[in-house]
C-alpha cells in the first residue's frame, strides 16, 4: 500500500500537519509510526521525503527532510470532457481518468445529458482524485472543472487543440494523425448520444469525429478507451 500522501504546501526543512483523511490514513490504515518515513506531493509537481514526529489529537506533524521534482505525468495536455454517468460509475470513471494521466476532465452538459453534478457531488470526486494519485504515484492532480453547456465547451475548447468527439458516424479510430505536439482534448456525450446539432457545432469548430468500433459502449467505456488510446499513441 502507496505511503503517500497529499499536502498542499511543502517547503524544504518545514514541519507540515495532516489532518482529516490524510491523517486517517496515515494513522488508522497504514498505521504509521513516530519516526518512520513517508511522501509527500503537493499536486503541483513536487514530492518530499519526509519523517513523522508526532501523532496526537487526530493530528500528524511531519519534518520535511528533502524536495525532488520527479514527475510520472504524460508530456502533453491531455483534457478529458465527457456527459455525467449515473451513480458510483461517475467515481470509477475519475479514478480511472486520474491513472491513465489525464491533466483535467470537464462534465458536460449536452442535449440528452441525464446528470448535472452539484459542488458537493464534484468535491467528493476531487478527494477520489487525491486517493488515485497517490496510489498511481501521481505528482499532479488531475483538474475537474466546473460543468459545462456543450456550446460553451465548444466555444472555449475545441477549437484551441486537437480535439476528437467520439461518435459511430466517424471513421475508425487511428490516431497517427495526433502524433503533433500540443494538447488534445477528446470528448464523448450521453448514452442516448450527441445531437446533430451538437455534432455539427463541434466539427464547425474544427472537432474530428472518431468510431470506437461497432459496439454501444457506456459513457465511462468509451472515455476511458479514448484517453488510454491517445496515451499510447503519443
Amino acid at each position: 500500500m502507496s505511503k503517500r500522501f497529499f499536502v498542499k504546501e511543502l517547503s524544504a526543512g518545514k514541519s507540515v500537519r495532516l489532518d482529516g483523511p490524510e491523517a486517517h490514513h496515515l494513522m488508522n490504515v497504514l498505521r504509521i509510526e513516530k519516526g518512520q518515513s513517508v511522501t509527500l506531493f503537493d499536486g503541483e509537481g513536487i514530492e518530499a521525503a519526509a519523517e513523522v514526529i508526532d501523532i496526537k489529537n487526530g493530528a500528524v506533524d511531519l519534518k520535511i527532510l528533502e524536495l525532488s521534482n520527479a514527475t510520472t505525468e504524460l508530456p502533453f495536455e491531455l483534457v478529458l470532457a465527457a456527459a455525467v454517468p449515473k451513480g458510483d460509475r461517475f467515481a470509477w470513471l475519475i479514478e480511472k481518468a486520474t491513472e491513465l494521466g489525464v491533466r483535467r476532465f470537464v462534465p458536460l452538459i449536452t442535449s440528452r445529458s441525464v446528470v448535472n453534478p452539484g459542488e458537493g457531488k464534484l468535491d467528493k470526486m476531487r478527494r477520489t482524485i487525491v486517493e488515485a494519485s497517490k496510489q498511481c504515484r501521481r505528482t499532479r492532480l488531475m483538474e475537474i472543472s466546473d460543468p459545462l453547456a456543450w456550446s460553451d465547451f465548444v466555444s472555449r475548447e475545441l477549437s484551441a487543440a486537437s480535439a476528437w468527439v467520439a461518435h459511430p458516424s466517424g471513421p475508425p479510430c487511428d490516431l497517427t494523425s495526433a502524433l503533433a505536439p500540443g494538447p488534445i482534448v477528446i470528448a464523448v456525450g450521453p448514452e442516448g448520444g450527441f445531437t446533430d446539432a451538437e455534432l455539427e457545432l463541434a466539427t464547425q469548430a474544427g472537432a474530428r469525429l472518431i468510431s470506437l468500433g461497432p459496439r454501444v459502449l457506456r459513457i465511462e467505456t468509451a472515455a476511458l478507451a479514448l484517453a488510454a488510446a491517445f496515451t499510447v499513441c503519443r
